[in-house]
């Protein structure tokens, strides 16, 4: 019992540490981070806040808090982050009604504020089921409040969104939107961009058949910081922003034209793939669904804020992704359908070298 006692508090300290939200003043940007799989907090999108941030007088962010390790349930993870994420969301809104709030996800993370935004529900393979929920209103406090939302690697990237960005956009994901959850979605279309890469194995299966390169679910912040980060910007300065990104380069030009982003159509094209059409997916009894990011190393720096505040979020300066030798592989075995159309890749990896 003593021992069960102290790894709990163990625990709750680090989680604690890890998710302070520092000190209870408003800035007039606040931007929310859901990290991807695995990732220490802030985790890849750390990038992203210095973007945004550091050309803005009043700008600081907070982590999306939920657990999201290489042994957990998937969807288990993915439900804890959106009821946090709401949580958090409305919190500040409440306590800082005339900030504007950007929400920025990848990966799992992009899943999350997906299903933030548009609501969530459903049973992706087997062992992974999500609540179904209500995607924050687009027209009352805090959905009115959200300027600008931004996913990276979304698995849930459904094609031809009028939100899409880059160049998988002409292919839908692992577990695409379909009905009522992607016509949620897209009432935030006027404010969202949903990044996904051309050879992405996560957000941009399509037909099943593709070859596909992990690199490309890893790079985001490497390519697209930048041209996101002058988005967003844009956004909450009511400027409109132009971007022309290829897989190798990014450029952003900003316009103080009267028309806003905000006027960008929510409709959205037919899917050059069916997000209807499914595939299988190997996974681990217990419902986890192993992600690149899990695997790969990286650099956990924290972002600057630019209030009076030295809000400070996340963990460990200097930390890296937990060690993992097994390698990812990504194999396509066709499509089965089941579970109401979910569209699933197959794909097996080894196992945590112990």
């Amino acid at each position: 019992m003593r021992r069960a006692a102290l790894v709990s508090a163990a625990v709750f300290s680090a989680l604690a540490s890890a998710q302070s939200t520092g000190l209870d003043t408003c800035t007039d940007v606040h931007i929310f981070l859901a990290r991807g799989n695995n990732e220490p907090y802030p985790g890849r999108q750390s990038k992203i806040v210095d973007a945004v941030c550091g050309g803005l007088s009043s700008c600081d962010y907070e982590d999306i808090q939920f657990t999201n390790a290489l042994e957990d349930n998937y969807c288990t993870d993915v439900d804890a982050g959106r009821a946090a994420g709401v949580k958090q969301i409305t919190a500040y809104n409440k306590r800082c009604p005339d900030a504007k709030l950007v929400i920025s996800g990848y990966s799992q993370g992009s899943h999350v504020v997906g299903d933030i935004l548009g609501g969530g529900g459903g049973t992706f393979y087997n062992g992974c089921t999500t609540t179904t929920s209500s995607g924050l209103d687009v027209n009352s406090a805090p959905g009115n409040k959200i300027a600008a939302a931004i996913i990276f690697g979304n698995p849930r990237h459904t094609a031809e969104q009028s939100y899409d960005e880059v160049e998988g956009s002409p292919f839908s994901g692992l577990l695409p939107r379909t009905g009522d959850q992607l016509a949620a979605l897209n009432n935030f279309a006027a404010v969202l961009q949903d990044y996904c890469q051309f050879d992405d194995p996560i957000c941009a299966v399509g037909d099943g058949t593709r070859t596909t390169n992990v690199a490309d679910h890893l790079n985001y912040f490497d390519k697209y910081t930048d041209t996101a980060g002058a988005w967003v910007q844009s956004m909450v300065n009511g400027t409109t922003t132009t971007t022309t990104s290829s897989s190798t380069s990014e450029s952003s030009t900003t316009s103080t034209s009267s028309t806003s982003l905000a006027t960008r159509s929510a409709s959205s094209t037919s899917a050059s793939q069916d997000p209807s059409a499914t595939a299988t997916l190997s996974t681990g009894s217990a419902g986890n669904l192993l992600l690149p990011e899990a695997t790969a190393t990286f650099s956990n720096t924290m972002p600057t804020a630019t209030s009076g505040a030295a809000r400070s979020r996340g963990g460990d300066a200097t930390g890296v992704v937990r060690g993992f030798t097994g390698l990812v592989t990504l194999v396509t075995l066709g499509f089965l359908g089941f579970h109401g159309g979910i569209g699933m890749l197959s794909r097996s990896h080894n196992e945590r070298n112990m």
